[in-house]
């Protein structure tokens, strides 16, 4: 590995700075909407074009890397370097102007996550992590809660967009509502994996999330000491994360 992982984050940090003005900004302007794989799964002008400034951003200082983002697919040739990149995670949230939709951006080295940044330009948040070095929040150090106890848990959750097939996350949503402390739904995956790195939840599960929409936030989890994995059902595949203390309590609950 050649390349200097604190340098690229801190040249990250500073270029994402512009793509969040640039939205808040767009929150206020207003802007063109349309739907892709449903009549609920929004993509906005704003989501192309923050694309478009992160590739041009990776494209200019790491040009020998290849991309993955959720609106143009894989950019460049293959390369042990990839960025995963959600320009607008929790569109939806944000053509509400419901303060809770992020940037994510991530990295990998030969398919592991070295690198993570999830920027919340509403809320003035920035969530980080450099594998081994931990997780932080605006430059604080931050680590996932020390509950023990499944009764006293807040676990977060999400629903998908297809309106074609049966939700899967109905049953498993019932399983567990009456056997924690409380149920939370942000809407964005970026945020909802931060939150558990951060304390503020305590565990986080959803079915069918793509790389993009987790790379940067489960990094950030790992660092900050929780714990993530997925399970396939059929066609269907669940991704779990906990902050490790309740990763078998919830496990039992889901699927005991």
């Amino acid at each position: 590995m050649n390349e200097n992982l604190n340098e690229i984050l801190k040249n990250l940090d500073e270029f994402l700075d512009t793509v969040a003005a640039y939205q808040l900004e767009a929150r206020k302007s207003g802007f063109k909407i349309e739907t892709k794989s449903s009549s609920v799964d929004f993509v906005t002008e704003v989501d192309k074009k923050s694309d478009e400034m992160i590739i041009n951003f990776i494209k200019t200082n790491y040009p020998t890397h290849q991309i993955l983002t959720e609106e143009h697919g894989v950019v460049g040739d293959e390369s042990p370097w990839c960025w995963v990149v959600d320009p607008i995670d929790g569109t939806t949230n944000f053509i509400h102007s419901y303060p809770l939709h992020s940037i994510s951006v991530g990295l990998k080295f030969n398919g592991e996550r070295v690198l993570g940044l999830v920027v919340l330009p509403v809320l003035k948040m920035k969530f980080s992590a450099i594998k081994g070095q931990g997780a932080f929040l605006n430059g604080e150090k931050i680590s996932v809660s020390k509950t023990t106890e499944l009764k006293n848990a807040i676990v977060s959750t999400g629903f998908p967009y297809s309106r074609a097939v049966e939700n899967p996350n109905l049953e498993y949503f019932n399983k567990i509502i009456n056997h924690i402390a409380g149920i939370r739904r942000s809407g964005s995956a970026a945020i909802d994996l931060c939150f558990t790195a951060a304390g503020y939840s305590d565990a986080y599960f959803e079915f069918n999330i793509n790389e993009w929409d987790f790379c940067a936030g489960w990094l950030i989890l790992e660092e900050a000491g929780g714990h993530g994995k997925s399970r396939k059902f059929g066609h269907n595949t669940m991704y779990i994360f906990t902050n490790s203390y309740i990763d078998n309590a919830l496990n039992e609950r889901l699927f005991g």
